[in-house]
């Protein structure tokens, strides 16, 4: 995972629900998702009757971020290495300010070395590649199928093969009736700026073995459709920068954000969103947008 900046982001509602739109924090190149911000409508849908899955958490802050505004999910679990959610863990026991902002049906929080759980928030160690050993510690979560449900990934299905990344797509999709998927990583890895980004991060030991779903827009959207999918879109950040508030292009103008180089490095990542919505009626996940592309769907 590359270093991020969390930035300001804004949510409309003109036609259906729109996505807030990550942009960059000036005098860093990395264009993130603010997944906590991206949530807010799945809030609003479902009355937070709804679950949060967090994909290659790490040490993110939404959890906490969203509770301090009264939106609490029924469900919000963060997956990641054991290498990783064992410091969680302990960065959590350790800090009573923390602990107190958890609650538990019972008044116990549990803490093993790897994993925390309470009622609603859970930090879970597993390989996302080994999918029997990825639903043993969501069932160890309490996770209810038949929820809406939302996945984030922020630059981790790139990490994986392809197959392992295409293969924990249709699991989602099989396994989730009502459920949204917001992934955000590299793109057209394979013109020449591309080329180097690739070789760059495999000098600093960081093989992204599965590039080649980072072809274009259509291979991220491909890989979702492929799997059980039964819509994708996928924009750039150059095109998510195009349909950010007038008010806020002009504050990045004035600081200079958009040099050449960040230009070049926007058109290289990207934000794919994916639904399923076979629920009686459907919950109307097809209208949320990010801008006003056409969407492909199956």
């Amino acid at each position: 995972m590359h270093n991020t900046t969390y930035s300001r982001q804004r949510v409309s509602r003109k036609t259906g629900w729109t996505l807030p739109v990550p942009y960059c924090n000036c005098g860093c190149p990395d264009t993130v998702i603010d997944t906590g911000h991206i949530g807010h409508w799945l809030f609003q849908l479902t009355k937070c009757q709804c679950q949060v899955v967090n994909l290659g958490a790490g040490f993110d802050t939404t959890y906490w971020n969203l509770k301090d505004q009264n939106l609490v999910a029924k469900n919000f679990i963060e997956v990641d290495f054991t290498s990783v959610t064992s410091r969680k863990c302990y960065y959590v026991k350790s800090r009573k300010q923390l602990l107190d902002k958890l609650t538990s049906e019972d008044g116990d929080i549990k803490f093993n070395s790897t994993d925390l759980h309470s009622s609603d928030y859970h930090v879970v160690g597993a390989d996302m590649r080994k999918l029997d050993e990825f639903e043993k510690k969501l069932n160890e979560c309490g996770i209810d199928r038949n929820l809406p449900t939302i996945f984030l990934a922020e630059c981790v299905l790139v990490y994986m093969t392809a197959d392992s990344s295409s293969a924990l797509v249709r699991w989602i999709a099989d396994k989730f009736p009502t459920v949204f998927f917001v992934n955000y990583e590299q793109v057209n890895m394979l013109d020449r700026f591309g080329e180097v980004m690739v070789e760059n991060l495999r000098t600093r030991g960081c093989a992204l073995a599965g590039v080649t779903h980072c072809i274009s827009l259509d291979s991220q959207k491909d890989r979702f459709l492929t799997n059980g999918w039964e819509g994708a879109n996928a924009l750039d950040m150059n095109q998510v920068y195009k349909n950010l508030p007038h008010d806020e292009v002009q504050s990045m103008e004035g600081f200079g954000v958009l040099v050449d180089l960040q230009v070049a490095l926007f058109a290289h990542y990207c934000i794919t969103w994916s639904y399923v919505d076979r629920q009686q009626p459907p919950l109307g996940l097809s209208s949320i947008r990010i801008a006003a592309p056409t969407e492909t769907t199956q």
